[in-house]
């Protein structure tokens, strides 16, 4: 867990070294990917060889039900991991779109006055998380989006222009 809050600060910091009031596609894109490829990582503990996207799915969330959102995030990393792909490759390949879908949703609740969001409503809700002896095996919950990007999301709440662009490049609104 240190090796991986370690590879987000050194990640967050070059990120935050080019981040402007307008960011570009493809910095957009690398935002996205790092985090993608990072919550990858997170979740990576309760992937077998094998199991079934259900049966991974439910080792995640118990009887939560995530939104579409969150089942984007647990999907494309499902992905990733039954095919093998190297967090570098994430990064190198992934498309944004995931992560993209969970910001636009957690822009959503910072625009209705929701101010104390962890991100886990992606992915069911901290009470329907919690209780699972899975989401409890890490210091950092693996549903809670921003515990995994605990930095970056300080920027981001910051920067909430920042994200909109994002959105406008990734997802076309």
């Amino acid at each position: 867990m240190k090796k991986l809050l370690f590879a987000m600060t050194l990640s967050c910091c070059y990120l935050l070294g080019i981040a402007q009031d307008n960011i570009t596609a493809e910095q957009a894109k690398a935002i996205t990917a790092n985090t993608m490829a990072n919550f990858t990582q997170s979740v990576s503990f309760a992937y077998t060889k094998g199991i079934s996207l259900g049966d991974f799915r439910k080792k995640l969330c118990g009887k939560a039900t995530p939104l579409d959102a969150g089942n984007g995030m647990i999907e494309t990393a499902y992905s990733y991991l039954s095919n093998g792909v190297t967090k570098d490759r994430i990064i190198k390949e992934n498309d944004g779109i995931a992560v993209a879908k969970a910001f636009r949703y957690l822009y959503d609740q910072h625009n209705r006055g929701v101010a104390s969001s962890d991100g886990s409503e992606l992915f069911g809700g901290k009470e329907n998380l919690a209780n699972s002896q899975v989401a409890r095996a890490e210091d950092c919950r693996w549903y809670q989006f921003w515990c995994h990007v605990q930095v970056f999301a300080n920027w981001v709440v910051q920067n909430w222009p920042t994200i909109q662009q994002i959105l406008i490049y990734l997802l076309g609104l």
